[in-house]
């Protein structure tokens, strides 16, 4: 671990601005719980009955998703691309598939496979010119 203490400061126009980021680990056609590294942020991933679909639960609901970022590691060279799906935010969640082309693709188990992602919300139904 590191030995330094690191302050994040991020300047945002909007109020209430949330982070939530993390990354989860694919078990190939598995869907039980997924191995999650996250900031707190995230309550469960698990992949849906549809091969490379993942369904992420959020620990918190948000007013609304102001943007994101999806990543693919994976162990051998592999043309994957991450696509957002659907998100619900009364229900708090996101649907994160794993793309070969336009097919969705299992990842098979490894340590070195995984997925990212880093979710901007707005936690207030306020806007830059609702605050004075």
């Amino acid at each position: 671990m590191a030995s330094r203490t690191q302050q994040q400061v991020e300047k945002s126009f909007g109020p209430g601005i949330k982070k939530v980021r993390g990354r989860f680990f694919p078990n190939g056609t598995s869907t039980s719980a997924l191995t999650c590294q996250t900031d707190g942020g995230v309550v469960s991933v698990i992949r849906t009955g549809t091969a490379g679909t993942f369904t992420v639960t959020l620990a918190d609901k948000y007013a609304r998703l102001i943007g994101w970022r999806l990543g693919v590691q994976h162990t051998t060279a592999a043309d994957l691309q991450p696509q957002l799906g659907d998100v619900d935010l009364t229900a708090k969640t996101f649907v994160v598939r794993v793309l070969a082309g336009a097919t969705p693709t299992d990842i098979t188990a490894n340590a070195n496979s995984s997925v990212s992602f880093e979710f901007t919300f707005q936690d207030s139904t306020l806007t830059q010119g609702d605050v004075p």
